[in-house]
């Protein structure tokens, strides 16, 4: 029997053939173990980086999660503290993990939106260093008084300023957190001339303002934040837990500032696992449970898909490039 001659169109359309043949082989080979990962994901505990010290909303926060996911995954969630250059370490931390859904960070708007517009490749870029995976809510800003100055609302807290040159102590919680950007708006709206104080969280503002260390502080809204004078909240209406305490536009300042808390991962993580998360996240913040215990820091839920974080964190960066980009906030 002969066989049939092989010409070069009948050669070409072989070797074209094997090629696409051997693509196709491949794509499955190497999509096999990427996928299987997030079929099985998680086979052992998933750890949620703490950027700032305990004691304050967000570490609340991420505790109250951390234990609603290990019943749901199936895994222990461990909380690791990772505080360090106003929320810089932890983000950088996470930005270098292996994306594989065991390294997971709480943030908030401050290390990955208002740093970098503050400082370029100080931390990473929320839209390419990170993977988005769920907002999970927000809280305004508070003015805290240390009981030294003796004030108990925002007027008074001019009139004091004004018997002592106007200048005041304001304690953040650290560089490029809403915190230092409400305590700059503060000091602005107000005329007063301030010393700037960083710290790492909310908590040891509280304690440097009951030690009269310094005057004021502008931490986002916590549990301890009821430990001091509370003179005003910073966002557009009063928190239902805190009725008696105006806001910074019924005080006569107009001013807004508030802070969001949300969940991302290292860049590339498989969108199965993404996914994954995102679902168990959402499924707690619309627990009644967690809706009780939101309130009670001050915290609003919001939930949503990873699109939902991506674009607040574009909105707000296109909110915030002008003032950051400019001098002190007016």
């Amino acid at each position: 029997m002969s066989l049939p001659s092989m010409t070069p169109r009948n050669a070409a359309r072989s070797v074209t053939t094997i090629a696409a043949g051997l693509c196709a082989a491949l794509a499955l080979l190497t999509a096999t173990p990427r996928t299987s990962l997030a079929e099985t994901w998680p086979d052992h505990s998933i750890t949620i980086l703490l950027p700032y010290a305990g004691g304050g909303m967000m570490d609340f926060t991420v505790r109250s999660l951390a234990k609603d996911l290990t019943e749901t995954l199936g895994q222990t969630v461990v909380v690791e503290p990772k505080a360090g250059g106003a929320g810089v370490v932890a983000t950088l931390a996470t930005a270098n993990a292996k994306p594989d859904g065991y390294t997971l960070l709480i943030t908030a708007i401050g290390p990955v939106v208002l740093r970098p517009l503050m400082e370029k490749g100080a931390t990473a870029d929320p839209g390419k260093d990170l993977t988005p995976i769920a907002l999970l809510g927000d809280t305004p800003n508070v003015i805290l008084a240390s009981p030294k100055l003796g004030v108990s609302t925002v007027a008074e807290l001019r009139a004091y300023a004004a018997q002592h040159q106007n200048r005041l102590t304001i304690g953040h919680p650290g560089v490029g957190t809403m915190g230092q950007f409400c305590g700059m708006l503060l000091a602005a709206k107000t005329h007063i001339t301030a010393t700037m104080v960083g710290y790492r969280g909310a908590a040891p503002i509280i304690a440097d303002l009951l030690g009269g260390q310094i005057d004021i502080g502008t931490p986002a809204y916590g549990p301890g934040s009821n430990a001091v004078k509370m003179l005003a909240v910073t966002g557009s209406a009063r928190l239902a837990s805190l009725p008696n305490v105006p806001t910074v536009k019924e005080s006569g300042l107009d001013m807004e500032c508030a802070t969001w808390l949300a969940i991302y991962g290292p860049p590339g993580m498989p969108r199965p696992i993404v996914d994954k998360l995102n679902a168990a996240i959402n499924a707690f913040l619309k627990k009644p449970e967690s809706h009780a215990a939101f309130a009670k820091v001050g915290l609003s839920p919001l939930g949503g898909s990873p699109e939902r974080l991506r674009d607040r964190a574009k909105f707000d960066t296109a909110v915030w490039q002008p003032i950051v980009g400019g001098s002190a906030p007016k």
